[in-house]
């Protein structure tokens, strides 16, 4: 093992730069991409079209709410000037307050209150529709208390006389004076509360398991140049066999790779606020051994850098989307695609188990094939 070291680190000491690049890229990409994109958020907001057809106070409640929260930016249209916008791609989303709004909340209905319209490109349309839903439910609780207040009033003659708007602002300053309807965000796998909840809410290790799976394609490359006949005729001169060779190799590859792995996780604790777990260093353990086994099998059905170098930069592409990491408002994927996708475990926050059994399998039946044709 230490002529492995020996050599290895001879050939390290020729490409120090670019070693130390890929190593560092998923902590310094993660922490420019988190705080790049959350003060991009906190500096704009989502513009969305409002059709009011109902004039009445609780609708115009409910526009004021909106255009009180800081995640979008309200405009109100006509029906068609608003479908017009939205065509152009000048409106996220457009949602119809339907005549009758206050009505239907007034008698407990919550049924077609609100129409709403998207396109293809309307990438805050969720959050945007329950940050609505939210707010409509608000105002049909506030309805249901102030309806019940006044029936009990009127059931037991009560000298004490209130009206609609005595109660519902007296709701609101209840609401305000105990914090209640309000609800607490946090990132994933963090336990500080966000007290200013954003549209989208990053998963800092999603954004850095794609990093780190770029990372460690590129410096799988090694694999590659092994197989170049100038550097397999050594094997006739060393004692050791291939299957061992290469296995230590992995190892000592593992260990360099899981030793950044831990840097990310203090500096992620750190400067991130990210939860400081140490059952979650298993996670990390299992993920990184599974990316080591599946990509140095990857790297074998490839003859030129080039090559794997591009298909790398795509299947990360591929990974990052279906994965939900960058685009926290992809839509969810079934059981299927979950389980195809090995990133799928480790963003839930689980051991890497299934798919480390299959690098393991497969990087055990490539080594030993190849001892047994070169035999």
């Amino acid at each position: 093992m230490n002529d492995i070291l020996y050599t290895r680190l001879l050939l390290w000491k020729k490409k120090v730069p670019t070693m130390l690049f890929w190593l560092v890229f998923p902590i310094v990409g993660t922490c420019l991409f988190i705080t790049t994109a959350s003060t991009i958020e906190e500096d704009s907001r989502v513009p969305i079209g409002i059709v009011l057809e109902d004039k009445s106070e609780l609708a115009t409640e409910l526009i004021n709410s909106m255009e009180a929260s800081r995640l979008v930016e309200v405009y109100l249209y006509s029906e068609q000037q608003a479908l017009y916008e939205l065509e152009k791609y000048e409106l996220d989303s457009v949602f119809v307050i339907h005549e009758g709004f206050e009505n239907a909340i007034l008698s407990n209905k919550r049924n077609k209150l609100i129409s709403s319209y998207q396109t293809e490109l309307s990438f805050a349309y969720s959050p945007v529709k329950e940050m609505i839903v939210s707010l409509v439910q608000e105002e049909s609780g506030r309805a249901k208390a102030a309806h019940f207040i006044l029936q009990m009033n009127e059931e037991y003659g009560n000298s004490e006389s209130f009206t609609w708007n005595e109660i519902n602002e007296k709701s609101k300053q209840v609401q305000l004076d105990e914090n209640l309807l309000n609800t607490s965000f946090s990132y994933s796998n963090t336990n500080d509360i966000v007290e200013n909840p954003s549209l989208l809410s990053w998963n800092t290790w999603g954004i850095w398991a794609i990093f780190t799976l770029l990372s460690t394609l590129f410096l799988m490359d090694w694999v590659i140049r092994e197989k170049s006949m100038a550097v397999t005729t050594r094997f006739t001169f060393i004692k050791m066999t291939r299957f061992n060779y290469y296995l230590k190799i992995i190892l000592l590859y593992f260990m360099l790779f899981f030793l950044f792995d831990l840097i990310s996780f203090v500096v992620f604790a750190i400067y991130l606020n990210e939860d400081f777990s140490t059952g979650f260093l298993f996670v990390i353990l299992t993920f990184r051994i599974m990316l080591c086994l599946l990509m140095f099998c990857l790297v074998q059905c490839f003859k030129k850098i080039s090559s794997f170098y591009g298909f790398s930069i795509m299947l990360t592409l591929i990974l990052a989307v279906i994965s939900g990491a960058i685009i926290p408002i992809f839509p969810p994927l079934n059981n299927l695609m979950e389980l195809i996708n090995p990133l799928q475990a480790f963003l839930n926050g689980k051991l890497t188990v299934l798919w480390s059994i299959i690098g393991l399998i497969t990087v055990a039946l490539i080594l030993l094939r190849k001892e047994k044709s070169n035999a």
